[in-house]
Formats: C-alpha cells, sequence, structure tokens
C-alpha cells in the first residue's frame, strides 16, 4: 500500500503554502474568503485528506478565517442536505446547563437541549460558545425533536441576534472567537431529520477534530522552525547557541514528536473516509491527542529557547501559543481524549465495538 501524498496533494499543500505566506491572506475579510473559495478549498470533492494538508498549513500561518468551521462544523450536514460549503458557516450546539457542551457530551445524551423546532419550521432557543457565530452566514442548529436531534439550517438574512462573548470572555485566541446566539421564532430549513441527525453529529465530529489535530501540527511545525531558526543565529560565547545539547536536544525531540503527530493526523484523515465508526473514532482520538501535545509543546520549548522572550504580547511565538492552547481545550481536554481513546480500546478488546456508529 502506498502512504505517499498523491502529485495532486502535494501541489494543493505547497500552493496553500506559498498563498498563505503573504500576510494580506491572513486577513478575516470578503476578499480572503473570496480567495479561499477561488482556490478550490471549499469543493465538495476534496476528501478530509485534502482538507487536512489545507488545515496543517492555516494551521502554521495562524489564519483567523472561518473555513475550519465551514467544512468542519458545518460541512457535513450541509453535504447531507444536499447543500454545498460557499459561504461562512458554522454550527451552534451547545447550551447553558445541559451537560458539559461538548459533541461529545451531545452525541452521548443524543438530545440538544432546550431549542426546539416549532411546527411551521422556526426555531426558539439560546445557543452558547458557537465559533465564528458574528462571521457566519450559514448557521447549523441542532435541534431537540421528538426522535432525538436534528439539525436544521439558519440562513444568514434572517432576524437572528448574536450576541458576542464579553471581552474578558473573549476566551484564549482573539481569532478564535465565540458569540451566544437568540433564536426567537427564527425561520429555518430542515438539513438532517432526526433519525440520521446522531450519524451526522458523529461525522461531523470526526472531521473537525482531525482537522484541528492536523492545524495542531502546522502550529506546532511552525514554532520549532522559529526555536530552530533562532538556536542556530543566537550566539552566546563565540558559538551559537544551538550548539549546546541543552537546547539542541529539546529540538531533535519535538521534531520527533510532530512528526509522529502528523502521521497520526494523515492516519486520522484517512480513516474518517474509508472507515467511519469506531476505528475511525480511535485514530481521531489518538491523533487530536498527538496534535494537541504536540503544539503546546513545542510552543513551550520554543519560548524557552528564545529565553522566554517569546511570551511575550509583542514575540509573534505568543499568538501561537495561544492558538495551540485553544486547540488543546476544543471539545474536551486531552485527558478527556485519552480517557475516550482508552474506553474505546476496550470496547474492541471485548468485542463490544458497535459498527457504525
Amino acid at each position: 500500500m502506498d502512504f505517499a501524498l498523491t502529485g495532486e496533494q502535494e501541489a494543493l499543500r505547497d500552493t496553500a503554502a506559498k498563498y498563505l505566506a503573504d500576510e494580506r491572506a491572513c486577513a478575516d475579510d470578503d476578499r480572503a474568503w473570496a480567495d479561499v473559495a477561488g482556490l478550490g478549498w471549499l469543493d465538495p470533492e476534496l476528501g478530509t485528506v485534502e482538507l487536512a494538508l489545507l488545515a496543517e498549513q492555516l494551521g502554521h500561518a495562524r489564519s483567523p478565517l472561518p473555513w475550519w468551521a465551514a467544512v468542519g462544523l458545518a460541512g457535513p450536514a450541509l453535504h447531507a442536505g444536499g447543500r454545498t460549503v460557499r459561504r461562512p458557516a458554522t454550527l451552534a450546539w451547545a447550551e447553558e446547563g445541559s451537560g458539559p457542551g461538548t459533541l461529545a457530551g451531545l452525541l452521548a445524551a443524543d438530545r440538544a437541549g432546550g431549542c426546539v423546532v416549532a411546527a411551521d419550521g422556526t426555531l426558539t432557543g439560546r445557543k452558547v460558545a458557537v465559533p465564528h457565530a458574528a462571521q457566519a452566514v450559514d448557521l447549523v442548529v441542532a435541534v431537540a425533536g421528538p426522535d432525538g436531534v436534528e439539525l436544521r439550517l439558519v440562513d444568514g438574512s434572517a432576524r437572528c441576534a448574536r450576541c458576542p462573548v464579553p471581552p474578558d470572555r473573549a476566551g484564549l485566541d482573539p481569532t478564535r472567537p465565540a458569540a451566544t446566539v437568540e433564536l426567537s421564532a427564527v425561520a429555518s430549513t430542515p438539513l438532517v431529520p432526526a433519525p440520521a441527525g446522531a450519524g451526522v453529529l458523529a461525522q461531523i465530529r470526526r472531521r473537525t477534530l482531525t482537522l484541528l489535530a492536523a492545524e495542531a501540527v502546522g502550529v506546532a511545525s511552525r514554532a520549532l522552525a522559529w526555536a530552530t531558526g533562532y538556536a542556530t543565529t543566537r550566539t552566546q560565547f563565540g558559538r551559537p547557541i544551538g550548539a549546546n545539547q541543552a537546547v539542541a536536544h529539546p529540538l531533535a525531540e519535538l521534531y520527533g514528536r510532530i512528526e509522529t503527530a502528523r502521521s497520526l493526523a494523515y492516519r486520522a484523515a484517512w480513516s474518517v473516509d474509508a472507515e467511519p465508526g469506531p476505528a475511525a473514532d480511535r485514530a481521531v482520538a489518538a491523533a487530536a491527542v498527538a496534535g494537541r501535545e504536540a503544539a503546546t509543546t513545542a510552543c513551550e520549548t520554543a519560548i524557552q529557547t528564545y529565553g522566554g522572550s517569546g511570551f511575550t504580547w509583542e514575540q509573534p511565538l505568543h499568538h501561537w501559543y495561544r492558538r495551540a492552547w485553544w486547540l488543546a481545550t476544543f471539545d474536551g481536554t486531552v485527558s478527556d481524549l485519552r480517557a475516550e481513546l482508552a474506553a474505546s480500546l476496550l470496547d474492541e478488546a471485548t468485542g463490544q465495538d458497535a459498527p457504525g456508529r
């Protein structure tokens, strides 16, 4: 079996890296979104491996675009409803007082809290911590139906009050904003009925965690590049600081950690499309753990290499560190993912896997 990237995949990755090297490409505006669409990054023909290649480059550049929310959180629901991703989009699922507020918690509970759909298709309820809600034109909402969770689409032209989270609760990474969304008899369109809602939500979680694992690899590789560059140019006592084992060995170990995380991320990306179910869940959990730990460790090692100066706001590394910690806490912690992976492995060992979950 050939595990190498195809020529088309390499071209996609290299084109993304070249485009994102331009600082103007990392703006969060309509022009940047139009560029993304023009480059084909929203095409429904792209598999999860191709999306992961793009996510890694977007993490390397710390792009503020809501691309990951559109193709990861909203994309599977839109595709299931016969639509394509063309505009900024996101998923609203968490509610105050309805459990942990994670996608995993929603799947375990098989309910969507108090947000309900009326007989005329209008939605009423309140969703919290909605990623990129202020930028989203299409809002996919998880609502409680008589047969479980269903997914419905709220168009951006509908009257929907989006309440930004106060600045003191803005989160670790300002480029990953969240907002509270108030829905009061807002018109909606059905995307995924309740019997199929849980399966689509599971696929949303797999794809999103995989893309963020690949993004974490991009963050880690950027931090490593900064650290190695500094270690080879910063001199002390007449020689580069990278000549000291105390500096060189942690960077070498970090390289190995990042390559492992990259391999697991692309294994998960392949698995999401090729073997959905418990096997894909295990691959995704392993990739998410490795990617998150690689990103935080890389940024911390780079900060140490810079002698602590990398921790200041003036140093770009500080902002990548914030992205790494945001990634480390999305939809649960590393400990949560480890526990999930351990439980799944035990189920596999005892023959309790549930195919098609």
